[in-house]
């Protein structure tokens, strides 16, 4: 069991580790009690601002403490929340510091970190007893879930990092995993993770590797392989795939093709329908999941450096017209030089590794390999020695690997690819078919297997999107294709809910040129969607435009918002343009969205002064669209007030009497009595119904 003054050190030394409150609730009653404060009736019906204002101005006490951080939390001022937690040392009453921890973990969540979010959640529940974590765990919205894929974060983040680090992420795993067996002990994460946790304990980073899938990938295609990744690190993408047509195996030559295609370009081959087609999800999975994005975003992490030496360039290029027999010469003959800067020379050992993986000798490539030092190698050096001499784990990691979670998935899924398993025991075998049942058994057996876990989330999100399934996507995958529709998506959503702070959190979040066109094109709709929802019609139009240049379309929806929006900012005939752009196209719409599109034509029409042109278009559409009830009764008092103005009193009647007849609000019906009632008043005056009058 983890003592108190272990966490207070992890919380102090490593994670910063602060605090919370727990959420009161409250009832909201219909009137106060003569000893109810007034802080507490405020409190009852949620008018945090002015119990803002009465706590800024209180003493430091922990329990003012906690409220000013709650009512800080309630406002939606969370970085202000935060600022009041971690502005505080831990309280020594136990309930209080259950409460701030807690609010901390729900803080934490609101501003978009769900590592820390648990951490601070969990440090809460090491303070209660059984039943409140269960109570509190299960009252939280969707915790669970969170809890289950932030505790893979952490897993996986420590399974690159060694020494104190590595225990205190150990520590605060097995503190976080112990609390959701108390809450969630049956279900199929915590049975299938509790021993693969057990076994990554026990063996820290000494992974041996496996061989599997001989029939597949034999040692000569390995040995291809390690070679093609070894002239992809030199930048030779030509001589890295032409390697590779001399793999044994079409669809595992397919597949890695298609990484040097991705490192060198950045987009994805289509190839994954060979893979789908063949049930080898885990290889599909690898290249959708984005774990090939960091390796192109930096590319001194696969590719060798270029050091700070003018003549570097020359020499590189020199180098590079040769054989690797002779450029292995002119290495060595270069360092041993007294005149090369610590940095070349380290150039030139890299160098002469790849080199040495040309020459095809993996006798002289494993000695040289075992006299470098592998924390200056790039990633792609170390997958390949890792693939041809199967070190233990620890020996192809550098120490740019610590904590980077992303390293791990490049480093395991590609030497899995060349049939190296290092994770056997907790990641199912990359060329193993799987589809049905023994998808399904895989994605319960080994729920730590990251690519399972794409590929389970993106046939879901295939079927139907949610928010559960996008929240999940967005968290887990964030540099995949989708990754960012579901921060498209969540984008849509809270725009449409007005949380327009939060939609912009999600947008900020996609690159809209990173996945083409068509990806682009739904950024820019949910960026309209943003923009119109808080009255950016600037930025809407500019997207819109962009939008259409593109050949694509803005939903009628938002597209009508964007004319409204504009329409209330006086440009009428910009407005009036696009108005008539959706009615150009309304075949497709349903009646209720023709009838108001068309209302918005004829308020645009007589606000610019063509009378006529509105008259007719608020008949077409009473006419044509009379159930609409709420746009064709409001079309037929607009035509009245037209036919009234010019005269035709008694065709304005007739359109009143039916407004009265048929409003569904008391107030239309009112109004148009009224108007009804003066018509008559002026008609009467006019002497109107008294006979015709003949000047001759």
């Amino acid at each position: 069991m983890i003592s108190n003054n272990s966490i207070y050190k992890i919380r102090s030394a490593v994670l910063t580790l602060v605090i919370f409150i727990l959420a009161a609730s409250t009832s909201f009653a219909a009137s106060s009690k003569k000893d109810e404060s007034f802080d507490s009736w405020l409190e009852k019906y949620g008018a945090w601002d002015i119990l803002e204002q009465n706590y800024s101005g209180s003493g430091d006490s922990p329990e003012l403490i906690i409220k000013r951080a709650q009512t800080a939390y309630n406002l939606g001022r969370y970085s202000a929340c935060m600022n009041i937690l971690q502005g505080t040392p831990a309280f020594d009453d136990k309930t209080l510091e259950t409460s701030r921890l807690w609010l901390g973990g729900q803080t934490q969540r609101a501003l978009g970190d769900p590592v820390k979010s648990i951490i601070w959640f969990s440090q809460s529940a090491r303070l209660m007893d059984q039943a409140a974590i269960k109570t509190q765990f299960r009252e939280e919205p969707n915790l669970k879930t969170v809890w289950f894929d932030v505790w893979r974060s952490m897993f996986w983040s420590a399974q690159v990092t060694s020494g104190s680090a590595r225990e205190a992420q150990n520590m605060i795993l097995t503190q976080s995993f112990e609390q959701a067996e108390k809450v969630w002990p049956t279900t199929y994460f915590v049975v299938n993770t509790k021993p693969d946790f057990a076994t990554s304990v026990e063996k820290g980073l000494n992974f041996k590797p496996i061989q599997l899938n001989s029939t597949i990938i034999n040692d000569d295609d390995r040995k291809l392989i390690a070679i093609s990744i070894a002239a992809s690190s030199l930048g030779e993408w030509s001589k890295s795939k032409s390697i590779l047509n001399n793999v044994s195996n079409s669809t595992v030559q397919t597949f890695w093709t298609s990484v040097a295609t991705y490192l060198e370009t950045g987009s994805n081959s289509n190839a994954t329908n060979v893979f789908y087609n063949d049930n080898f999800v885990s290889a599909a999975a690898f290249l959708e999941a984005g774990v090939l994005e960091p390796a192109f975003k930096s590319p001194t992490l696969w590719k060798m450096a270029a050091p700070p030496s003018p003549a570097w360039t020359t020499f590189r290029n020199k180098l590079m017209s040769m054989t690797p027999e002779e450029a292995l010469e002119t290495i060595d003959r270069e360092t041993g030089s007294l005149l090369l800067s610590d940095d070349l020379v380290s150039a030139l050992q890299n160098y002469k590794l790849a080199f040495a993986f040309l020459t095809g000798d993996m006798v002289l490539t494993q000695k040289i390999w075992s006299e470098l030092d592998t924390d200056l190698l790039p990633i792609s050096l170390r997958i390949a020695s890792g693939i041809v001499f199967e070190p233990d784990f620890s020996k192809i990691l550098s120490k740019d690997d610590t904590g980077q979670d992303s390293h791990l998935f490049i480093i395991s899924g590609l030497c899995g690819a060349a049939g190296i398993d290092y994770f056997n025991d907790i990641y199912a075998s990359f060329w193993t078919p799987l589809s049905g049942n023994s998808f399904n058994n895989q994605v319960n057996d080994k729920p730590l297997d990251r690519l399972l876990l794409f590929s389970e989330l993106a046939q879901n999100a295939g079927k139907k999107m949610d928010m559960n399934i996008a929240r999940r996507c967005a968290y887990l995958f964030p540099h995949s294709k989708l990754g960012a529709q579901s921060f498209i998506y969540l984008a849509e959503k809270a725009a449409q809910n007005r949380d327009f702070k939060l939609s912009a959190f999600y947008l900020k979040r996609v690159d809209p040129n990173e996945f083409g066109p068509e990806m682009h094109l739904k950024w820019l709709i949910a960026a309209v969607e943003y923009d119109l929802a808080v009255g950016n019609e600037t930025k809407a139009l500019k997207a819109y435009n962009e939008i259409l240049s593109s050949g694509g379309a803005l939903p009628p929806e938002k597209e009508l918002k964007l004319a409204l929006l504009i329409q209330q900012k006086g440009d009428l005939k910009k407005a009036q343009a696009i108005l008539e752009r959706i009615w150009s196209n309304r075949d497709a719409l349903n009646d209720e969205l023709k009838a108001e599109i068309l209302f918005w034509i004829a308020e645009g029409e007589q606000a610019t002064g063509n009378k006529e042109e509105a008259l007719k278009n608020y008949l077409e559409l009473a006419y044509k669209f009379p159930e609409q009830n709420i746009w064709a009764v409001t079309a037929m008092y607009r035509v009245s007030m037209i036919y009234e103005r010019k005269g035709q009193f008694e065709t304005a009647k007739r359109f009143l009497n039916t407004v009265i007849k048929r409003a569904d609000r008391k107030a239309q019906k009112e109004a148009a009595k009224a108007r009804l009632n003066a018509i008559d008043t002026k008609l009467a005056k006019a002497g109107a119904g008294k006979g015709a009058s003949f000047p001759f």
